[in-house]
């Protein structure tokens, strides 16, 4: 995955806002495919989203489906498509949960972000397989 520094600050400073509850958005870019068939999601603009989970909250997210298609049409008005999604997780690693499991789209990328005392610990990004499963992929934070 490939992610701006604003972008990444920005939600760095959105998990730490959101304490205790976890922090969702969305990601909004192009997908690159490499003569391999390797893909990269290069992310260019960050959507917050409300953690709309009506109960558990400090270990859990949800995105509506209204905001999730509202994004989805203003990253198209954009030329982009939505290339995963991001959230924390609050005193617990940052790798996918089981429900993160279940929410991830093929093809898309997970960012999650770790927090420990109200700072964020560590940030790592999974890539949902067409096949199924994941594997954790490289961030790269550009200029």
């Amino acid at each position: 995955m490939k992610l701006f520094r604003r972008p990444f600050e920005i939600i760095q400073e959105h998990a730490v806002r959101d304490m205790p509850y976890e922090c969702c958005g969305l990601l909004a870019g192009k997908r690159n495919v490499d003569h391999r068939g390797n893909i990269e999601n290069v992310v260019y603009e960050i959507a917050p989203c409300n953690n709309c989970l009506y109960y558990g909250k400090e270990h859990g997210f949800e995105i509506s489906h209204q905001e999730y298609l509202a994004v989805e049409r203003e990253a198209e008005s954009m030329g982009f498509v939505i290339v995963g999604s991001y959230h924390s997780h609050i005193g617990s690693p940052a790798v996918p949960s089981r429900h993160d499991i279940d929410f991830a789209k093929p093809g898309h990328s997970m960012l999650i972000i770790s927090l420990l005392n109200s700072e964020p610990k560590a940030v790592t990004a999974w890539f949902r397989r067409e096949s199924g499963g994941f594997h954790q992929e490289q961030i790269r934070v550009v200029e």
